[in-house]
């Protein structure tokens, strides 16, 4: 959903909700209070996480999974009370009217509507580890307290009832938790962390052009700056917040955003973080989206069923990802080549464990 399509009604929500912790807070207790021992039964069984630096395919294969009927994400629906799904969509649900699907703003052909997908996980991780998004950055974490756990379960269970689907899977697509990979891991041990991989030269000049477009949206807009910082999406813009892989305080002192080397030597520091966690599975997005039976593959890997219906209407949203078939001026060009290839990218594989 395009943020040109919020009315001033919904800013003035929008601007409630985020103006303090107390909203989401209230909203949050009021559900806890009505629904919580329904939201307690709902069970928890092998949640998947997408996660990695953006423009690698994530968006994608959060699509791809919210086709299938045994799958539960956000929606664009849950905002802005994000963490307060069942409460929000009782008041919210008589006020929905059908939404075309437009382009979203990253001009990358991925139509939106009010129903699709979307990355909201982070709103959860504002709230409960404010402490990791200090000093202009996003610090690694390592381990989650019990509360935060516990929070987190709760979250999960308060989706699923929002959606009646009590025996379903929790997915996200989250940029951030890809520092968060042993967190995640410890903390829901069947979990499923996927991690997509784009050629890093492709990605890096789609990070730097996404990145260039983000800051001329901030300037031009109060709202548009104000949005990304009030859900934890500070991957580009004004607000740009690096999370902080071994060698990223180098990476800052010796290159700006605003070059293709700082996202070449980013996307070299988080990859290296996420081969060295061993609880991550890469996706070669090339192969995959080359792939006629890709989706099955995928939902084989996460152990779904195969689901006719839903499998082919989600094979025919995939499209190649973009090459950009442009010379890179890098010394870091090789040594980014070169780590894609031992994570298993290639430009004619496929899912790889």
């Amino acid at each position: 959903m395009a943020l040109e399509d919020y009315s001033w009604a919904d800013r003035m929500v929008h601007r409630m909700a985020f103006s303090a912790k107390a909203p989401q807070r209230m909203l949050r207790e009021m559900e806890d209070s009505r629904f919580g021992e329904t939201i307690a039964a709902q069970s928890i069984t092998a949640p998947i996480f997408i996660t990695a630096l953006p423009r690698a395919g994530t968006t994608l294969l959060l699509e791809l999974l919210a086709k299938h009927p045994d799958v539960v994400t956000h929606t664009y629906r849950d905002m802005p009370f994000v963490l307060s799904p069942v409460i929000w969509r009782q008041f919210s649900g008589r006020f929905h009217a059908k939404q075309d699907a437009k382009e979203r703003s990253h001009g990358d052909g991925i139509m939106v509507s009010a129903d699709s997908p979307e990355a909201f996980e982070e709103v959860f991780w504002l709230n409960h580890c404010a402490e990791d998004f200090s000093g202009g950055a996003i610090a690694l974490r390592e381990t989650m307290t019990a509360p935060t756990k516990t929070a987190m379960r709760q979250h999960m269970r308060a989706l699923m009832l929002s959606r009646g689907a009590s025996n379903a899977r929790y997915a996200s697509k989250n940029n951030a938790n890809i520092a968060r990979l042993p967190a995640l891991a410890q903390a829901f041990p069947d979990a499923h962390i996927i991690v997509p991989l784009r050629n890093p030269l492709d990605q890096a000049q789609s990070l730097l052009h996404q990145h260039t477009k983000a800051l001329a949206s901030h300037s031009a807009s109060a709202f548009a700056a104000r949005y990304p910082r009030d859900i934890g999406h500070f991957e580009f813009g004004a607000d740009h917040r690096p999370i902080m892989f071994p060698g990223m305080e180098q990476v800052r002192a010796d290159h700006s955003p605003d070059t293709l080397d700082y996202w070449l030597a980013y996307w070299i520091a988080a990859m290296r973080h996420a081969k060295e966690s061993r609880s991550a599975r890469f996706v070669d997005m090339t192969g995959f989206t080359h792939d006629p039976q890709g989706v099955l593959a995928l939902y084989h890997l996460l152990g779904l069923e195969a689901a006719p219906e839903a499998s082919a209407v989600a094979q025919a949203m995939v499209k190649a990802i973009r090459s950009y078939d442009t010379p890179v001026e890098s010394t870091l060009a090789d040594e980014a080549l070169g780590l894609f290839e031992k994570l298993g990218g290639t430009m004619a594989g496929s899912l790889s464990a």
